[in-house]
């Protein structure tokens, strides 16, 4: 991940993007205090700071496995392991700047975690282009058939057919889900 982050996140000042080593010490420190404290600033491989007058305080640090973020104050900081990413994209806001919509798997159920890019919006290109790249180059840990709660493949493809007959999946979107389930 780190080689993805150096390859999809350059180094632009003006969009509030930064990559080791060109990282400033005040952004990090600043960073670091406010939303992720348990983190090793050897570890920050790449800070977005998405605020308008650059402190840094709102924002992500990327490290090698994850990332963690937090838009405003007045949200709790997140932490989004790599391997959790199922989805990707970028909206606009309705009154400017963008968004970027990670979907994560978490236990059995798919959620979406909103990285803000208001002040910044520019930079969401950037970080919706290297989270694509993570859905592809991301180990995913093997499902155990046999835990308690895994997954009934054959009861899902069931369950997909019957949305293919009735018009609400197409053939693609079914197998993409049985690809997912691998």
């Amino acid at each position: 991940m780190t080689d993805l982050l150096r390859e999809y996140l350059p180094t632009a000042p003006d969009l509030g993007l930064y990559v080791t080593p060109d990282i400033p010490a005040s952004k990090l420190r600043a960073a670091l205090a406010d939303y992720a404290p348990e983190v090793d600033p050897a570890d920050v491989v790449a800070l977005f700071d998405a605020t308008r007058l650059g402190s840094a305080k709102d924002g992500a640090v990327f490290l090698a496995d994850r990332f963690i973020f937090q838009n405003n104050d007045l949200q709790a900081a997140r932490t989004v392991r790599y391997g959790d990413i199922v989805g990707v994209r970028a909206k606009r806001k309705l009154l400017g700047g963008k968004e970027v919509l990670v979907d994560l798997n978490r236990a059995r159920a798919t959620v979406t975690e909103t990285l803000d890019f208001s002040a910044q919006a520019g930079a969401a290109e950037y970080v919706e282009r290297f989270l694509q790249q993570v859905l592809v180059a991301a180990p995913r840990p093997a499902p155990d058939p046999t835990a308690e709660g895994a997954t009934d493949r054959r009861a899902v493809e069931e369950a997909l057919d019957r949305l293919v007959a009735l018009g609400r999946l197409s053939g693609a979107d079914r197998q993409r889900m049985l690809d997912a389930l691998a």
